[in-house]
């Protein structure tokens, strides 16, 4: 259960006793992820082998115009480790793609250190996604995704433009204080989701950046995940059990 309260101090992290038991839920649903129809492409440069991006397609009937909106997914992995599809048994992220795929989820794998220095970073795009509505985007972060996805919102120059470009892996809070008094007011709706059951330092940079945020004029909705780990909200999705927080986005 989401409650509101980013200000509670979070608990002693509890990763291996909250997540272990997903494995399992998560390889009974193995039958129902696998369903989906799931595409891979190449984008960007395509002698980088990271490069390569994972389409959802929705089972269900296209909207109105033919074209659903389309969902950006970035995991986490601390800018060193993560892939679109990985292990346990190749069912994460295979799971957020196929849980979201009522509308078309993309799930791209991004370059990771120590193979990229600053200023270069994670590259994204939905220009080669035609299946998908352009002008219907969200962006759902996990952790080391959320920071590419907060340095995308707070580059002007990426955020106003029509396509995806070079995110540089930039600290959010500093490209935060540093962006034009004009560009925070016209930021998205963002909401902020914390576990629980979360490290100090990762916590503490949570409600700073929010903080941050709402001193800057910007609407940001806060909430805590009671009983979850830094993983666990991942690992939850598909696997039929923990997967109400998504009722919050």
């Amino acid at each position: 259960m989401a409650c509101a309260g980013p200000s509670k101090t979070p608990s002693t992290p509890r990763t291996q006793e909250i997540i272990d038991p997903t494995y399992p839920l998560l390889e009974a649903s193995r039958s129902a992820i696998e369903s989906i129809r799931r595409e891979t492409f190449t984008y960007g440069s395509s002698d980088v082998h990271r490069y390569l991006l994972d389409v959802y397609y929705s089972p269900l009937p296209g909207c109105d115009n033919g074209l659903p909106p389309i969902l950006i997914f970035l995991y986490g992995g601390g800018l060193v480790h993560g892939a679109r599809s990985s292990s346990p048994a190749n069912l994460v992220h295979n799971n957020p793609g196929a849980f979201f795929a009522s509308i078309l989820v993309v799930i791209p794998d991004y370059r990771l250190a120590p193979e990229i220095t600053f200023s270069q970073g994670s590259e994204y795009t939905i220009r080669s996604v035609a299946e998908g509505d352009s002008n219907r985007v969200s962006l759902l972060g996990h952790s080391a995704g959320g920071l590419h996805l907060a340095s995308y919102l707070l580059l002007p120059s990426l955020f106003l433009s029509s396509a995806f470009g070079c995110v540089a892996v930039n600290h959010p809070l500093s490209l935060l204080r540093r962006a034009d008094d004009s560009h925070i007011p016209s930021l998205p709706p963002t909401r902020n989701v914390m576990a629980g059951s979360e490290t100090r330092t990762i916590s503490v940079s949570i409600q700073t950046s929010a903080r941050e945020f709402k001193s800057r004029g910007s609407t940001i909705a806060e909430f805590v995940l009671e009983g979850r780990d830094h993983l666990s909200p991942i690992l939850a999705l598909s696997s039929g059990s923990g997967e109400d927080w998504v009722t919050i986005l």
